[in-house]
């Protein structure tokens, strides 16, 4: 019975020995040059210097129904704490820093032909002068 016991040691051992360890990364742990987690919807915003998930921080816009864009697709906007800046994320190209100017309107961003307006009824998305994402301000809660 010992022996027998010292032999099932030594099998157990010797076919151990010969199990490859894989040296493949895990699954989903996949991480871009910033080191954010894509897989986990996490990007880098060059205006907080972190990474983030944008529809979770940012303000959404819904694409317009006529702009031709894929309604699904929708843009994410992150203002500076001064809001002198906003960083934009849509899947229309890469993200962009745009920079604060001042119209009688309201305020606007732009940068690149991309141009960022927030008016009294919300906020404007528009590339080449062409609206393309909204979002509507909430109603105001009655008194």
């Amino acid at each position: 019975m010992k022996h027998f016991v010292w032999l099932l040691a030594a099998f157990g051992v010797a076919a151990c020995s010969g199990v490859e360890q894989l040296d493949s990364p895990l699954v989903g742990g996949e991480r871009d040059s910033y080191g954010c987690v894509t897989s986990a919807g996490y990007t880098y915003s060059h205006l907080r210097q972190q990474c983030l998930r944008p529809w979770e921080d940012g303000i959404r816009l819904a694409a317009v129904e006529t702009a031709g864009v894929p309604l699904a697709s929708g843009a994410y906007v992150l203002l500076s704490d001064d809001g002198s800046r906003a960083e934009l994320f849509w899947a229309l190209g890469p993200s962009a820093v745009l920079e604060r100017a001042f119209a009688p309107q309201g305020p606007y961003w732009t940068n690149d032909g991309v141009r960022l307006e927030r008016l009294p009824q919300g906020w404007r998305l528009y590339k080449e002068n062409r609206l393309l994402f909204q979002a509507d301000n909430p109603p105001a809660e009655a008194n």
